[in-house]
């Protein structure tokens, strides 16, 4: 089984010709409801490669908590150790989007929500891997901790947020660290990808990644930097993306693949669901990844970036 801790929303996708210069009435294209979240949609990503999945976050007691506890039940996952907060309304976002792919993003997270401060009954055994978002901060904390007591897989998926104690030691305790290029040069403080890489594994010899959309992964494994490019495709969606990544990479490290093949086969998986709109429902099965993953390649890393 592959626990996944963090956060769900409610994703209003609403997309429109194009954005206005100045703030008027725009028709809309299409509205629609989705689930969204790192952890939640990862959580349906580790079912549909074929893992048992559970999802551990925090919902409102509200219609849109039935609605996204149903998209997760649809693909399997369950979710009865997440906490439901009584009067809080779940987290939801607007997303707004262009013809040509530019987005706009409007997150709203309840209080009563982000206060509650309780973690749930986990169990960590050598049969478990886990992946956290850091949107629930201290459930993701005390997971890489005890993730790291136990000798277990822990992915983390660290992007945007502001730098502090709880995140050096997500960072510190998880068994695979993958940031995004914002939260990599926030948590460096450089500006280079490899040097970066290299900081992290002076201070911690162990693995690392940073994903950078169509340019790929760059990784560090036993010393050794690594790049795996992501195939050229024509793109009709790229909302989680990377939440699609890290659930695909969860789920291959969990299979016991090595490190270059889960994350060829994860970039091979976010690349495919990025050419069907649909959201969790455009996810590929493990058959469809198997010729579109041949496109996928690795290289020694050694030019600075």
């Amino acid at each position: 089984m592959i626990t996944c801790v963090g956060s769900v929303f409610l994703d209003n996708i609403i997309k429109i010709d194009s954005f206005p210069q100045k703030p008027i009435k725009v028709l809309t294209k299409s509205l629609e409801k989705r689930l969204g979240g790192p952890a939640a949609v990862a959580s349906c990503v580790v079912a549909r490669l074929g893992v048992e999945s559970d999802f551990v976050g925090r919902f409102g007691d509200d219609e849109a908590a039935n609605f996204l506890k149903s998209e997760l039940s649809q693909f399997g996952v369950k979710y009865n150790k997440s906490l439901t907060i009584s009067g809080a309304m779940s987290s939801q976002s607007h997303i707004f989007e262009d013809s040509q792919g530019e987005r706009l993003l409007a997150a709203y997270n309840d209080k009563k929500l982000l206060e509650d401060k309780n973690i749930p009954d986990l169990t960590f055994t050598t049969e478990q891997s886990y992946l956290v978002d850091i949107r629930w901060i201290e459930a993701a904390h005390y997971v890489a901790q005890m993730s790291q007591k136990n000798g277990i897989k822990c992915v983390a998926d660290l992007d945007n947020y502001s730098n502090n104690n709880l995140i050096e030691g997500i960072v510190n305790a998880a068994s695979h660290p993958v940031f995004s290029e914002t939260g990599l040069f926030e948590f460096t403080k450089q500006k280079s990808v490899i040097n970066s890489l290299k900081q992290l594994y002076k201070n911690n010899n162990k693995f690392y990644a940073v994903t950078l959309g169509p340019e790929g992964v760059y990784w560090i494994d036993k010393g050794i930097i690594y790049h795996t490019c992501s195939p050229k495709i024509e793109a009709a969606e790229t909302n989680s993306a990377g939440d699609v990544f890290h659930g695909a990479f969860a789920t291959f490290l969990h299979n016991k693949k090595s490190i270059k093949d889960s994350i060829e086969l994860a970039t091979a998986t976010a690349s495919l669901k990025c050419t069907k709109s649909g959201g969790i429902h455009s996810i590929p099965e493990y058959v469809d990844l198997l010729n579109f993953s041949r496109k996928v390649k690795t290289t020694v890393e050694t030019e600075q970036k």
